[in-house]
């Protein structure tokens, strides 16, 4: 890659990770709108994507440490997805561990050259859910 391409991509990757780090302030508000505390049980479902197979493999197989993880191919030629989840198991989360997590995910999939994509907060035990591709950011 030349230096204008790692450049690109590395443009590329900074403007996802504010606009995700964006959606999850947006997302952290709404949540406590609606009842949603420090103590509230959530499942979270994450979304990555990449070009590469042996990149989307290589970040499942770092974040199944910590997650249930799933390799699966795109419906385009080419794009791998790792979907990842907590579920069976709930988490707890405040505010700034939500947006230290949105942080890191979008470092580990750069790390690997794929895109954090989308991840979704759902607190069963009162009914909510939410998805941060229906987050509109200003990013």
């Amino acid at each position: 890659m030349n230096d204008d391409s790692q450049k690109t991509w590395a443009d590329f990757y900074l403007k996802k990770k504010d606009q995700r780090l964006s959606e999850a302030a947006l997302m952290w508000k709404e949540l406590h709108k609606v009842g949603v505390t420090n103590e509230t049980v959530l499942a979270l479902d994450f979304l990555h994507f990449g070009s590469s197979q042996e990149g989307i493999e290589s970040l499942a197989k770092q974040l199944s440490e910590n997650y249930e993880i799933k390799v699966v191919p795109g419906n385009e030629p080419g794009y791998w997805f790792a979907q990842g989840t907590t579920r069976p198991y709930g988490i707890t989360l405040d505010e700034e561990q939500h947006l230290n997590w949105v942080s890191f995910m979008a470092d580990v999939a750069q790390s690997h050259g794929c895109v954090f994509s989308s991840w979704a907060l759902e607190a069963p035990s009162i009914g909510v859910k939410f998805n941060s591709e229906d987050i509109e950011s200003d990013s």
